[in-house]
C-alpha cells in the first residue's frame, strides 16, 4: 500500500535553489556584461585586467559561492533526512542535492568563459 505524504513547500524549493542561484547569477553576470559594454569598462584598466572582465570574474566568483552554499545545504539537509524511515523525505532531498551539483555545473559551464571570451567584440 502507497501512503500519501503532503510535501511542505519548504521542501519543493529546495529543488529549484541551486537554479534559482544560476538564473539569477545569468541574469547579472549578462546584464553587467551589457552595461560594462556600453559603458567601456573593457577599456579602462585595473593593472592587468579591464574593469569588465574584474566585474564578470568577481560575479562568477560570487555565483560559485552561492551555488555551493546551496549544495552544502541541500547536503546538510540529506543527511538529515536519511535517518527518518520516510520513502519519500530522502528522495526529495536527494533529489534537491542532485540538482544542487546540477545547477553548480550549469552556473561554471555557462558562465566560466568569461573567464576567457572577449567580452564586447
Amino acid at each position: 500500500m502507497i501512503v500519501s505524504e503532503r510535501v511542505p513547500a519548504s521542501r519543493i524549493m529546495w529543488l529549484l535553489a541551486g537554479f534559482i542561484v544560476w538564473s539569477a547569477a545569468f541574469v547579472a553576470l549578462y546584464s553587467m556584461l551589457s552595461i560594462g559594454c556600453a559603458f567601456g569598462w573593457d577599456e579602462a584598466f585595473l593593472g592587468p585586467i579591464s574593469v569588465q572582465r574584474a566585474v564578470l570574474v568577481g560575479l562568477l566568483v560570487i555565483s560559485l559561492i552561492a551555488g555551493w552554499w546551496v549544495v552544502r545545504i541541500a547536503a546538510e539537509r540529506r543527511r538529515a533526512a536519511g535517518g527518518t524511515g520516510l520513502v519519500l523525505r530522502p528522495f526529495i532531498e536527494t533529489a534537491a542535492w542532485m540538482a544542487a551539483w546540477a545547477a553548480l555545473a550549469s552556473t561554471l559551464f555557462s558562465l566560466g568563459p568569461v573567464l576567457f571570451l572577449t567580452a564586447c567584440h
